[in-house]
């Protein structure tokens, strides 16, 4: 923990610097990931393509949402990032871990005397970025001289947008969070630690195939990307979860683009459901994303910008109870074509948690 101070006392000397995801956030604050300091990371992940409503399996139109009860969430900016690192360090035999942008020495290191420990630590992680949208090149070299098994993730996928550690087969970290070292300090941002067994295993089991570049299909309660991982694919699951909404809509992300999930929080306002809407202010500057705000603002959905924190969450929240917390963006290419996960629950007092910060967030907004 001494080294993780360290390098955020030094990353307060360090100049900031902004980067452009060309790929989907143009104009918003970024960081290439590789020296403290340099700003909230914007991990480009999303095109601008539209795509086809729905899913080509059974019960494509998205159906009951399956919610999983084993599921705590913590709230960055928090702790600096700590309780993830020691629930790593505390692994007892295994840490699977699939990550957009892993840059945080003091997780590599982690990971690195885990190895040395001998336990089973294997890495996939996400090999092309947009221009100034990431590195994961240095961290893979040094996770490889530490011993760790670190791999690419297969191409297949436009990104490998994940960010999900599987730890002792027996819980998931499922997180908006990528491991950087501004993501903790800088961000709003959302962690689900997810015992629910059937919802690990299917995590082990999508890391599993990443690890190996094969394919996989998973039945499970968790929001999958790309579409043809699940048999009901992402945008079906958050539409149909936006459409149960009865009396309150809280949505917070970073990027909103996509038609069916706008046009869901639309006919929520519509149907008199109190709908709350945060979005990263400066991500604006795409024609997606400009379409779907002036779709809220012709309909009157009250709706705001937040610069601080930066806003790099992605949560849904459903009349108070129900809450949606994982790596998409709401937007065709994160809910198709990248590899994500999510989750969905009903746990007592998580969605209130969520829903309370959003509400705090929503306040201190300047709308759009």
């Amino acid at each position: 923990m001494q080294k993780r101070w360290l390098c955020l006392a030094f990353a307060t000397f360090v100049a900031s610097a902004s980067a452009c995801n060309t790929a989907d956030l143009k104009g918003a604050p970024g960081s290439s990931g590789e020296t403290p300091g340099t700003g909230p990371e914007i991990p480009g992940d999303e095109g601008e393509t539209p795509l086809p409503d729905g899913g080509t399996g059974p019960g494509a139109e998205g159906g009951v949402i399956p919610t999983s009860s084993k599921v705590t969430i913590q709230v960055q900016p928090s702790d600096l990032g700590a309780q993830i690192e020691a629930a790593i360090r505390a692994a007892k035999t295994s840490v699977h871990m699939t990550m957009y942008l892993l840059t945080d020495t003091a997780i590599i290191d982690a990971l690195g005397d885990l190895k040395d420990a001998g336990k089973d630590v294997k890495v996939v992680l996400n090999q092309f970025f947009p221009p100034n949208g990431g590195d994961n090149g240095p961290s893979f070299t040094k996770l490889k001289a530490r011993g760790v098994s670190v791999v690419y993730a297969p191409s297949s996928y436009t990104f490998t947008h994940a960010k999900a550690v599987v730890i002792d087969a027996s819980k998931v970290l499922i997180m908006t969070m990528n491991l950087t070292y501004t993501s903790a300090k800088d961000n709003r941002e959302y962690i689900a630690t997810d015992s629910d067994p059937a919802d690990v295993a299917a995590c082990e089991k999508l890391f599993a195939a990443d690890y190996a570049g094969t394919a996989v299909t998973e039945n499970s309660n968790l929001v999958l990307s790309p579409q043809a991982t699940s048999t009901v694919d992402a945008r079906a699951r958050l539409k149909a979860l936006i459409e149960s909404a009865k009396t309150s809509l809280d949505v917070e992300v970073q990027s909103l683009s996509d038609d069916t999930l706008t046009d869901a929080i639309v006919a929520s306002h519509k149907a008199k459901v109190a709908v709350r809407v945060v979005i990263s202010s400066g991500n604006q500057d795409t024609p997606a994303e400009t379409d779907s705000i002036n779709k809220l603002k012709a309909a009157g959905v009250p709706f705001v910008g937040v610069m601080t924190p930066y806003i790099h969450a992605k949560a849904i929240v459903v009349d108070g109870t129900t809450v949606f917390v994982g790596s998409q963006n709401f937007t065709p290419t994160a809910l198709f074509k990248n590899r994500e996960i999510g989750v969905v629950t009903n746990a007592p007092g998580e969605a209130t948690k969520v829903r309370d910060v959003i509400a705090k967030d929503f306040a201190a907004g300047t709308p759009l």
